[in-house]
C-alpha cells in the first residue's frame, strides 16, 4: 500500500507542473518557520547567558542544515513515517481487540525483510550516479532515505539478536545501547547500515546461531 502511493506521487509529480523543486521550497519554507520559532524561544532563553550567542549560532547552523535535509529527503521521510504508523496501528489494534486476527509484529530482534529489496539499494545508487539528471537524483536520495531507514532498522535487530544470543539483556543493556548510540550516533547508523545490507548474504543471525550451537 505504502509503495503504490509512492508511484503514484512520483507520477503525479512527473505529469502535474509541480516539480520536485517546488516541493523542497514548500518543505524548507514551512521546517524553516518552525526553525526560526525554536531559535526565538531558545534566544530568548539563552539571553545574558555567557556563551549564549556562540551556542545561539551553532543551533542555527544545525537547524538550518535540518532543514536542508528534510527539503531534500521529505517523500522518503514520509514513506518511513507511514511504515512505522502502520505497524504501531496493527499493535494497537491488537492490543485492543479481545479476538485479533493476523499475527503479532515481531521483535525487533527477528525484524528483517525480503532480501529481494536489496535491489532497491541498487536503483538508488544508479539514480544518485548518473549525471544530468536532477529529478533522478531527487528520486535516489529519496530511495537512499527510505531503504536507508529501513536497513539501518534491519541492523539494529541484528544488533539486538546478536546481544540476546551472548546474554546481554536487559534495562543495563538498553540504556547502554542508548547511551552508545547518543554519544556515537553517526558510527552506529554506518554501522548498523552495513550490517543490515550485509546480511543479505550472510545472515548473521543464523551464523550466530550455527557458532552458538557448535
Amino acid at each position: 500500500t505504502v509503495a503504490v502511493a509512492a508511484a503514484v506521487g512520483v507520477f503525479a509529480i512527473a505529469v502535474t507542473p509541480f516539480s520536485w523543486r517546488e516541493l523542497r521550497w514548500l518543505t524548507e519554507r514551512h521546517y524553516g518557520m518552525q526553525a526560526r520559532l525554536v531559535l526565538e524561544m531558545t534566544s530568548t532563553i539563552l539571553s545574558g547567558v555567557e556563551g549564549g550567542p556562540d551556542l545561539l549560532a551553532t543551533l542555527e547552523g544545525t537547524l538550518n542544515e535540518m532543514v536542508g535535509l528534510v527539503g531534500l529527503v521529505l517523500p522518503g521521510l514520509v514513506l518511513l513515517q507511514s511504515m512505522a504508523a502502520l505497524a504501531a496501528a496493527w499493535a494497537l489494534y491488537r492490543w485492543i481487540a479481545r479476538h485479533p486476527e493476523g499475527e503479532p509484529l515481531p521483535r525487533l530482534r527477528e525484524f528483517r525483510f525480503s532480501d529481494h529489496l536489496i535491489w532497491g539499494v541498487v536503483i538508488t545508487l544508479v539514480a544518485l550516479v548518473v549525471p544530468g539528471m536532477e529529478a533522478l537524483r531527487a528520486v535516489g536520495g529519496n530511495l537512499a532515505a527510505f531503504f536507508g531507514g529501513l536497513y539501518v532498522a534491519r541492523g539494529l535487530g541484528i544488533v539486538a539478536a546478536l546481544a540476546a544470543s551472548a546474554g546481554m539483556g536487559g534495562i543495563f543493556a538498553g540504556l547502554l545501547a542508548a547511551i552508545v548510540t547518543v554519544l556515537l550516533l553517526p558510527l552506529v547508523m554506518f554501522a548498523a547500515l552495513a550490517l543490515g545490507v550485509t546480511d543479505t548474504w550472510v545472515d548473521w543471525r543464523k551464523l550466530a546461531a550455527k557458532k552458538a550451537e557448535s
